[in-house]
């Protein structure tokens, strides 16, 4: 970070005191002692970021723009790209076989597609018109 607190403190308390002054005239005592509180805590951390983002851009340009050496800089690592796939060992192999021979067991009859075969919904077309007003009065009661 570039600076002291003191510079914190001395933009936190100009923004205080500016807005104590332009708010005196139309605000209560105390609602201008707040909002000016408010002006001076918000103003205090934004300077706090100000100043963090202009010491990181500030020390970016000190050190040349380049990043700290690394100690694996000079080895080979990360400069080429294996497109090679590992062979496949004894394990995956008599697992593949089982899951082939497991396939294969299966019948064409158990293999057929059946369509899904969901219950038909029921209306009821003749409801006697009695039974309905009785339902809906009681309804209607709750």
């Amino acid at each position: 970070m570039i600076g002291t607190m003191r510079i914190n403190v001395i933009v936190a308390a100009i923004a205080g005191v500016f807005t104590f002054a332009l708010s005196i005239g139309n605000n209560l005592f105390l609602s201008t002692c707040l909002k000016s509180l408010y002006s001076f805590l918000i103003l205090f951390v934004l300077t706090f970021g100000f100043r963090w983002v202009l010491g990181v851009m500030i020390g970016a340009e000190q050190a040349g723009g380049t990043f700290p050496s690394n100690p694996v800089e000079d080895s080979a690592v990360g400069q080429s790209l294996d497109m090679t796939t590992p062979d496949l060992d004894e394990e995956t192999r008599e697992l593949m076989k089982a899951n082939l021979s497991d396939n294969n067991s299966l019948s064409s009859a158990d293999m057929q597609f059946s369509p899904l075969n969901p219950p038909k919904l029921v209306t009821k077309n003749n409801l006697d018109p009695e039974q309905l007003a009785g339902a809906l009065r009681r309804m209607s009661e709750d």
